[in-house]
């Protein structure tokens, strides 16, 4: 049996070495655009700050660990161009030439790509992001000389760019259309309390929608509102949408967010045909319906039940609950299931309050204040959970270990979570938060 994989991200190569440990007598290509396979991109924005020294730290396995000890053969630096269902081939170019290569099971892990808000000038050369390994370099290289940078979103990784960049010394501009950080992932009133913990070794411009990008010599003027600023550097972090045109073309069904449609074994509509990771949509285990979650651990997760499938397995992936994290300016941040502008746009009817609790008792030296927002609906079902402050990681993952099992609030309070005075209070602040949810307790 032969099987190619197109795509040698997470999801391509956990499926990759799925199939050779379940069918070890099988032959696996893997055609990957770039030169790596196995890459961290989520590394990206340390790698620029200086606190990861070389690219090859972001790899999980160098190319050559796959080819000698798991036997999986890779073709770098090619592009997948079509793939023929009725021929079952893939059709792709190396050094500028066309190959052809028959499967008999595919897997299709191209991922998400870039996505640009309509500004005028933000396709003037030397505007970059970065999707891949070789766009960190550059960037790299760029920061290095540049003395002033912007950049466009505050969402995750605009916000982790901005911080590294920040700490070379550089002057940094952050420009969000947004009153807060992190707008797609946290709620106006969670925002504002980590807007105000960030400090100031960036220049933020928040409700500050970016209205024209203008190269002038070898800097750029952003213009804003009725301002503008001059920059060496410009990055942009607005958004990423999946890379379906490949199956798109081929015949395979799109979901309702834009994602390859897929079953719980990962299967696309084409027979033999599967996609997992970025490129793929999966059940939101709060709504019960098809989300796109496009998040390095669950692309891990869909590789592994794509790969152990072709290779003859039964096995299913549920769905998950988007849970998410990030360290930002020294603040810790994370949040799992629905926000509360998430949960209104889908009908539900909700309520939500922030608590201020401590990470330790109160007679402990070195007591921390830490935030926790549970959302619930109005039979009082958990939908989502944000922190913010020492720990908050470690709260949002019980959140998300309960939400797919419809937990309620009082659920959360009588959770028997763990109490030491140096670790954490006698009311964990993630059971204070529930408490606040329910009139009788």
């Amino acid at each position: 049996m032969r099987v190619v994989v197109i795509g040698g991200g997470p999801a391509g190569m956990a499926a990759a070495s799925r199939v050779r440990k379940h069918a070890p007598n099988s032959e696996v290509i893997v055609i990957e655009r770039t030169k790596y396979v196995s890459f961290a991109l989520c590394g990206i924005p340390y790698y620029v700050g200086g606190i990861i020294k070389s690219l090859d730290e972001l790899l999980y396995y160098p190319p050559e660990f796959f080819v000698k000890k798991r036997g999986i053969n890779l073709e770098l630096e090619a592009t997948a161009k079509e793939i023929d269902v009725n021929e079952r081939k893939v059709i792709y170019e190396k050094r500028g030439e066309i190959r052809e290569i028959e499967y008999d099971k595919l897997i299709v892990a191209t991922g998400a790509r870039p996505k640009f808000p309509p500004i005028p000038g933000l396709s003037e050369e030397g505007i970059l992001t970065a999707h891949h390994l070789d766009e960190g370099e550059e960037i790299r290289r760029k920061v290095q000389k540049a003395k002033s940078v912007a950049v466009i979103g505050a969402g995750l990784n605009g916000m982790e760019f901005s911080e590294n960049i920040a700490r070379l010394g550089k002057e940094v501009h952050v420009f969000e259309a947004m009153g807060w950080p992190l707008p797609m992932a946290l709620d106006e009133d969670m925002g504002s309390i980590l807007r105000k913990r960030i400090g100031e070794l960036v220049k933020f411009h928040f409700n500050s929608p970016v209205s024209e990008v203008r190269k002038i010599g070898e800097r750029f003027r952003i213009s804003y509102r009725d301002s503008a600023v001059e920059v060496d550097l410009v990055l942009v972090f607005t958004g990423i949408e999946p890379s379906v045109d490949l199956l798109k073309n081929a015949g395979a069904e799109i979901g309702g967010a834009g994602a390859v449609k897929v079953n719980s074994k990962m299967e696309t509509s084409i027979k033999d045909v599967y996609a997992a990771g970025d490129i793929a949509e999966t059940i939101n285990r709060v709504t019960g319906k098809p989300d796109w979650m496009p998040f390095a651990q669950i692309a891990n997760k869909m590789g592994l039940v794509a790969g152990s499938n072709a290779a003859g397995k039964d096995v299913e992936f549920l769905g998950a609950v988007r849970t998410w994290t990030a360290e930002l300016f020294g603040v810790e941040v994370a949040g799992t299931g629905l926000t509360e502008a998430q949960a209104k746009e889908i009908g539900y009817d909700v309520k939500g309050e922030v608590i201020k609790g401590r990470t330790k008792a109160h007679y402990m030296p070195n007591v921390e204040d830490i935030w926790i927002k549970i959302l619930v609906d109005q039979d009082n079902r958990v939908l989502g959970v944000q922190a913010i402050g020492r720990g908050a990681l470690s709260k949002v993952n019980v959140a998300a270990a309960l939400l797919p099992y419809g937990v309620r609030s009082n659920d959360v309070v009588f959770a028997d979570m763990g109490y030491a005075p140096p670790l954490a209070p006698v009311w964990d602040p993630l059971i204070v938060a529930g408490r606040r949810m329910d009139s009788i307790l």
